[in-house]
């Protein structure tokens, strides 16, 4: 097999609306944001960029583009976004009437063309490893409740050859969001640690993609939102990926692409069980009126503006000895585990991929913690989901 990378940069100009959180506007560029590029053979594409997120529509003009430039099949294309929420705003999914600009969307249109040419040009021949690593107690941890489980595993798909490695394709289970609201530097926040710190060990720089983090995050770990912070946190990173809990040999030998489709439609206002998350919402948050305004706002934005009719797919890769599973949205680590230890053969969970549908949260937490009220999946239907990805299996 053959593999290769390439990286640019994705800067909208300072000023842009910032988007995650409440919209301000950038006053600076703290550090790059990017598009990287991962290239196996000349027929297979994973790419990720430094986004809150992609709407599906978005990711298929640059499948299709990808397919007119290279004659690649847009179903062997993965394409993520890394989550930061100290990016531009790039959708209408996540506020109202959002001030998106286009040129900025042409810009990365570009940069994603150049950089899958500059990946294919470099193909290098490469054996392929799955490295397993597991983060320690204090990086991040459940955040809706710190005693709860979350995916502490770092996983690496690992490109080299007798020189070294060649390629790196990281997968992280937790939102990267350790800068908060008051932030307006533009930022890849954690992710462009995860990647510095990687590049300090190997001498490469990886591809990163984020794996089931819909409940996991900084929140209880964190000692301050600041970028200082950011460099404490890498450090702990950094020495997780200096010790892998276990090596395997792959084989990039591609069996079976398997499509399944979800489709959502029902109308938010006249919904009964739309009406009871909003209710459970304006109580639990009673005591906390600016915590509450925050929450109530955000589920009225899903409930009026929200993309409730829909649909959107996941991706089964069937490889020899493993297989890479694509999810359009944010996954709580209850659902992502079922995925990922649902048998023995080893399974690379890869979210907020090819589109974006806010959060999944399996029927037993729904309605208890944030991740419900900023859904448009209602109880049940994330479950439902899942278990039809499985059922390819």
């Amino acid at each position: 097999m053959k593999v290769g990378t390439a990286i640019k940069k994705i800067n909208p100009e300072v000023g842009c609306q910032m988007e995650g959180y409440t919209p301000r506007n950038s006053t600076g560029q703290h550090d790059d944001l990017t598009v990287s590029v991962l290239a196996i053979n000349h027929d297979f594409l994973i790419i990720s960029v430094d986004l809150i997120a992609l709407p599906g529509y978005r990711v298929d003009r640059i499948k299709r583009k990808i397919q007119k430039d290279f004659a690649i099949d847009p179903q062997q294309i993965i394409i993520s976004a890394v989550h930061t929420h100290s990016g531009p705003t790039v959708t209408d999914l996540l506020i109202d009437y959002p001030k998106i600009d286009e040129k900025y969307w042409s810009q990365i249109d570009t940069q994603v063309i150049l950089a899958v040419k500059e990946a294919l040009l470099n193909l290098t021949v490469s054996e392929l490893k799955l490295i397993q690593y597991q983060v320690k107690d204090g990086i991040y941890s459940n955040r809706n409740n710190k005693n709860f489980p979350y995916n502490r595993n770092i996983f690496e798909l690992r490109f080299s050859d007798d020189c070294g490695i060649l390629a790196s394709y990281l997968l992280v289970a937790s939102h990267p969001t350790v800068m908060n609201f008051k932030n307006t530097l533009l930022s890849a926040d954690l992710i462009h640690e995860i990647r510095s710190r990687y590049e300090e060990v190997n001498g490469v720089t990886p591809v990163v993609a984020l794996s089931d983090c819909g409940d996991t995050s900084t929140r209880f770990t964190r000692q301050e939102s600041s970028f200082k912070e950011i460099k404490r946190l890498g450090s702990l990173i950094k020495a997780t990926l200096k010790k892998p809990v276990y090596t395997k040999e792959l084989n990039w030998n591609l069996k079976s692409i398997k499509t399944i489709e979800q489709r959502c439609d029902y109308n938010p206002v006249n919904e009964e069980k739309v009406k009871a998350i909003y209710n459970i919402c304006k109580a639990e948050y009673k005591s906390d009126k600016e915590a509450q305004k925050h929450l109530l706002n955000t589920y009225q934005h899903v409930l009026y503006y929200g993309h409730t009719h829909f649909e959107t797919q996941a991706y089964v890769y069937d490889f020899d000895n493993f297989r890479i599973v694509t999810y359009p949205g944010e996954l709580v680590y209850n659902l992502g585990n079922k995925i990922r230890t649902y048998d023995k053969k080893s399974t690379l969970l890869v979210t907020l991929a090819n589109d974006y549908r806010g959060y999944s949260v399996d029927k037993t937490e729904f309605g208890k913690y944030f991740e419900s009220y900023n859904s448009v999946f209602l109880i049940g239907m994330a479950d439902q989901f899942v278990n039809n990805i499985i059922a390819t299996f």
